[in-house]
């Protein structure tokens, strides 16, 4: 399975960007992980709608129909790291060959993305920096593959 991670806002922390790249290396056992980092929709202080829309045209543009498509949402289901492996493997059972998720910026999705019906998912009741997400969600795909291919790295 492809996956697809868009995510507002690039990295600059020094220690995520080597989170994030070694975890891809990890990763790549599995299948191909792709991120692509967006600019903000403009300045999150003023004009807070405008720049939700605007970054919410983006990922609409960028939305394929024939992805599985998951929001990275604080108000997202709350699953655990096994059920997500599950989530994944049952994905793959049914044929789902590539899998997106969207992380929004820091103001969230615009109400025309979440209109989508997209399943929302949090990685958790705790509120992390854009980065972190990015490293978090590529952890925790680890560690479902790890689940799913039993080997002792989720133990």
């Amino acid at each position: 399975m492809n996956i697809r991670i868009f995510a507002t806002g690039k990295p600059k922390s020094g220690f995520v960007v080597e989170g994030i790249d070694q975890y891809r290396k990890w990763l790549s056992s599995f299948g191909k992980v792709d991120i692509e980092y967006l600019p903000l929709g403009g300045n999150t202080s003023r004009n807070k709608e405008i720049v939700k829309e605007r970054e919410g045209k983006r990922y609409l543009k960028i939305a394929d129909s024939s992805d599985k498509i998951l929001l990275l949402d604080e108000l997202g289901e709350h699953r655990s790291s096994e059920e997500f492996a599950r989530m994944l493997e049952k994905w793959q059972n049914i044929g789902v060959s590539s899998l997106t998720f969207f992380i929004g910026g820091p103001l969230g999705f615009s109400e025309e993305v979440l209109s989508k019906g997209w399943q929302q998912l949090s990685l958790s009741r705790m509120t992390f920096t854009h980065e972190m997400a990015v490293l978090i969600l590529l952890e925790q795909l680890f560690r479902a593959h790890t689940i799913l291919d039993n080997r002792p790295y989720h133990y």
